[in-house]
């Protein structure tokens, strides 16, 4: 009894990387984004936390508050291209650039941004 119950733990464990590793679609994205959503961003062990009023008409507004105290406001344009989230704020350090990140899914309602290898953070809602 002791070895099945140690195997579900490895099982249902195991399986949480499986989950974090798996991108979004295309389709998951735009059925989550196309009318509009309110993410939050950061948290916890993050460094930063704030929020994003994603709108349906491809725009988006909010801001982030790093743990230093500095204030980042987010402002600009958004669209769905394939499997990612493409993005061009107004400010911040890649401002004027498009950045299109894949939301690996983190949780039910939660994902970790990636742009390449480069872990952004996480948006959640």
């Amino acid at each position: 009894m002791k070895r099945i119950a140690a195997l579900a733990v490895v099982l249902v464990f195991g399986a949480f990387p499986a989950i974090a590793a798996t991108a979004m679609t295309g389709k998951e994205l735009t059925a989550l984004l196309s009318n509009g959503k309110e993410l939050t961003l950061g948290g916890p062990k993050e460094g930063y936390a704030g929020m994003l009023s994603i709108s349906k008409d491809g725009t988006a507004k909010g801001q982030v508050k790093l743990d230093n105290g500095d204030v980042i406001l987010i402002e600009g344009k958004w669209h769905i291209a394939g499997n990612k989230f493409c993005r061009t704020w107004k400010g911040g350090r890649d401002a004027g650039k498009e950045i299109c990140e894949t939301w690996n899914k983190a949780g039910p309602n939660s994902v970790r941004v990636m742009n390449g290898k480069r872990d952004l953070g996480l948006n959640s809602w």
